[in-house]
């Protein structure tokens, strides 16, 4: 399991970090499969989202999600 600090490297803040991890998303593969579940939602909704963590803030989530990926696989 790789920490959730290793998304700062891909972008992120720990203003993005810190709802995620306070919402028990502390690895990032818990986080990729948080992203996961948004993307299969239908267009325009959303996955119940963390305190502290808005549509905006999730978006920069998926990008650094993405850009791990492109680096470990």
């Amino acid at each position: 399991m790789t920490d959730l600090k290793v998304l700062h490297q891909h972008g992120l803040t720990h203003h993005q970090t810190g709802p995620l991890r306070a919402a028990g998303h502390t690895t990032v593969e818990a986080v990729a499969e948080f992203v996961d579940a948004h993307r299969a939602l239908p267009e325009g909704t959303v996955v119940e989202l963390p305190p502290g963590l808005g549509e905006r803030r999730l978006a920069l989530v998926c990008t650094a999600v993405d850009s791990w990926r492109a680096v470990t696989t």
